[in-house]
């Protein structure tokens, strides 16, 4: 089904142990694909036309450097590409262990269009250094214009787009009382939903305000998405879940992966599903959801390298027709394509 193309190599250094260590957003108007991805304190964003599909353009954010000798270097910790309504082009969300910045892509800068502290902006940012968690940022979404930034406080941070340049903070979300590990929306249909390290998913109500439910999934969750009002949960027990947003019914589980799930993508025109794990794998699966048709997720297509731990692994189109996947300490991003074998190759096997 799907065949390894090429590998893109980084502009310097190598991917760094995050969960979902790789973002993407596509443009289908422009035909423009964006990724990212954290190289210790660095940001290397890539950019291809999937029409003319050219070749990977990279520019690099250097998000901070030590101010003396005994100062640490300040790490990125999640990377997230958002497109809010209000805007023509996507923008990169950066957070580190001490701030959130908001860059553009089209026109990639060192300056940030907009930041926070996160001294500044948690309740509890100081208590929480020396602790066993903290400080961080973790998961990043958009809702309409509202760009959500997951903390180690439980804490959401909420930063408005009004415009090209214009960015404003508004209140935080306050509803998780643990560490929040993802958050993910579906754009279609406008639903959000957060998670936390004691396993509850949060479904926020439209626009994201206030909170429609939780549920209760006692897993070690890692990361999640969203897709035909199903929440799919990756554990960092390797198992995979999908939770119906209208009741909270845990409809499927799989033991896909034997290490923690790092991230999980979907491609909403096919309702494909992949999920990547530190056991080297990813595994692409369909959805299916409309009756009279049973709930079933069928799998499609898997590749593993044992050598290997992906950090993340996403969809560079709506379709699903296109996988760039992110390994731990490599200096490439494999590409991956459905190839279609020509009639005559068919009729030869």
């Amino acid at each position: 089904m799907f065949e390894k193309t090429k590998e893109v190599t980084l502009p310097r250094g190598t991917i760094s142990p995050w969960p979902s260590n790789l973002a993407a957003c596509w443009l289908d108007t422009r035909n423009i694909t964006y990724v990212a991805v954290i190289q210790a304190n660095n940001v290397h964003i890539g950019h291809w036309d999937n029409k003319a599909e050219t070749e990977v353009t990279w520019e690099t954010i250097q998000t901070s450097e030590p101010a003396s000798s005994s100062d640490k270097l300040v790490d990125v910790t999640t990377i997230g590409l958002v497109h809010p309504n209000a805007r023509n082009f996507p923008i990169a969300i950066v957070g580190s262990t001490r701030h959130i910045h908001v860059y553009d892509v089209k026109k990639v800068s060192q300056k940030p269009l907009f930041s926070l502290t996160l001294a500044s902006t948690l309740r509890e940012y100081a208590p929480s250094i020396g602790k066993d968690v903290g400080p961080y940022s973790r998961g990043v979404s958009c809702n309409d214009n509202a760009i959500l930034i997951g903390t180690h406080t439980g804490e959401i941070v909420v930063i408005m787009c009004n415009g090209d340049s214009n960015f404003t903070s508004r209140k935080n979300l306050k509803e998780h009382k643990s560490a929040v590990t993802d958050i993910a929306t579906c754009r279609y249909d406008e639903i959000t939903v957060s998670a936390d390290s004691t396993g509850e998913l949060i479904i926020w109500q439209k626009p994201v305000k206030g909170v429609n439910s939780r549920v209760l999934t006692k897993q070690p969750i890692n990361v999640i998405n969203v897709l035909r009002k199903q929440v799919i949960v990756g554990t960092l027990r390797g198992l995979v879940q999908y939770y119906s947003v209208t009741t909270g019914d845990l409809m499927c589980e799989i033991n896909a992966h034997s290490r923690p799930v790092n991230s999980v993508s979907v491609a909403p025109e096919s309702a494909y599903v992949m999920t990547s794990s530190e056991d080297g794998t990813f595994i692409v699966s369909k959805l299916h959801t409309r009756k009279p048709h049973a709930y079933q997720v069928e799998y499609r297509f898997s590749d593993s390298d044992p050598y290997s731990i992906i950090m993340g692994a996403q969809f560079t189109n709506g379709r699903g027709s296109a996988i760039a996947v992110a390994t731990f300490d490599s200096s490439e991003i494999i590409m991956y394509k459905i190839i279609k074998k020509s009639s005559a190759a068919a009729a030869s096997s």
